[in-house]
């Protein structure tokens, strides 16, 4: 039997130095894992460079569409919004100021000043007050802190999100995705030349590009934001070609080999990120030199097909907000009205109680249901 080889290094792999590496990277919601591929310290390396990279260029979309991951979760990012504020985007769906404001305006009788104090919690809302002590020690903090509130209210514009795929860096976790898939199928690494050469060479040129001329997904789930590997290995073409999609919006064919020969060999790997289940699919490969080529050269990309790409999931990603963002309500208000209703736990409920009940309960749903309203008005 053969040792394997690093794909990247070319060290021989051990079970001292064999790692799990994720077929698609787990920043981004993948969940199957390989063996006798790379070492630790590829692993290690490429995870800090190249993931890291891929992660960062789709954290956008990974916060849209909540996706599941196996470890960690999606970190939260800064957008800013069409009205100019800036807002930063938590994964649960919820947003949260950029930084605690503070300001000051004199009263109009010119006795006093008006302070107005915004803060992402209780705790930092006390600090910012224990400033104002300092300041004005006349103040009486403690009527202060009885009389802050916690409120929350929904942005009333939309955020803009700026997409930028690409780069030599999450280029190349693209291509390891691939070549990945093609180890793991029983293609030797060493076999795949154009992807090894441009993963091992920092100015090698790049064996993918992008393709969005017609869909090689032939069963493509409506509505799906799916990420997809998928690998063939043909010696009459000589190719061993490979296919990568995230999202159902990056859509990249490469070319691992151009003078394969072996063993007929066809893989496809696809997961739902968002429910973390696996999906089957049939990718056609069938793709000429020509073609590949033209897609390295930008050439596969008619006009208006990303954003078609794009339309073909955002309603996913909105449906899929409403519906955390709406369990999220419900489970507050039930919460804050059993709290506040005046019945401990284990007592009966009385009609007083359950009318009071009601009454919380709408008091934290009903700004959820304006919300809801007024999206609706715009959207007509």
């Amino acid at each position: 039997m053969t040792t394997p080889k690093c794909a990247l290094c070319n060290e021989e792999i051990t079970e001292k130095n064999d790692t799990k590496e994720h077929l698609i990277p787990n920043a981004i919601g993948g969940k199957k894992k390989v063996k006798g591929f790379i070492c630790g310290s590829c692993n290690n390396a490429s995870g800090d460079n190249w993931e890291s990279e891929l992660a960062k260029q789709l954290n956008p979309l990974s916060l849209f569409f909540g996706i599941s991951r196996e470890r960690g979760e999606v970190p939260s990012q800064l957008f800013e919004t069409t009205g100019g504020d800036k807002l930063k985007l938590n994964v649960d769906g919820s947003m949260d100021l950029e930084k605690p404001l503070y300001s000051e305006s004199p009263l109009e009788s010119g006795a006093g000043v008006r302070i107005q104090v915004r803060a992402r919690s209780i705790p930092e809302a006390e600090r910012m007050l224990q400033g104002v002590k300092r300041k004005y020690p006349q103040v009486d903090l403690n009527e202060l802190l009885s009389n802050a509130k916690s409120e929350s209210s929904y942005c009333p514009d939309m955020l803009s999100f700026n997409f930028s795929f690409g780069g030599h860096e999450a280029g190349r976790s693209i291509v390891k995705s691939a070549l990945a898939l093609a180890v793991s199928s029983g293609i030797p690494a060493e076999k795949c030349t154009e992807a090894t050469h441009y993963l091992r060479n920092d100015k090698a040129e790049a064996c993918f590009g992008y393709f969005y001329e017609t869909d090689l997904i032939k069963n493509r789930p409506e509505g799906i934001p799916l990420h997809c590997v998928s690998i063939k290995g043909c010696s009459k073409t000589k190719q061993v070609i490979g296919y990568v999609e995230y999202f159902g919006v990056q859509r990249v064919v490469l070319c691992l080999a151009g003078s394969y020969e072996g063993e007929e060999i066809s893989n496809t790997y696809a997961i739902n990120p968002v429910a973390g289940e696996e999906l089957d699919l049939v990718v056609d490969l069938n793709l000429s030199n020509s073609e590949i080529r033209a897609a390295y050269d930008y050439k596969k990309i008619p006009n208006g097909s990303i954003e078609a790409a794009f339309h073909e999931v955002i309603p996913a990603g909105m449906k899929a907000s409403f519906e955390k963002e709406k369990d999220r309500v419900l489970n507050q208000a039930v919460m804050y009205a059993f709290e506040n209703c005046g019945v401990k736990e284990g007592e009966i409920l009385m009609p007083e109680h359950v009318n009071k009940l009601i009454g919380l309960m709408m008091e934290k749903i009903e700004p959820f249901i304006l919300h809801q309203f007024t999206q609706s008005r715009r959207r007509k």
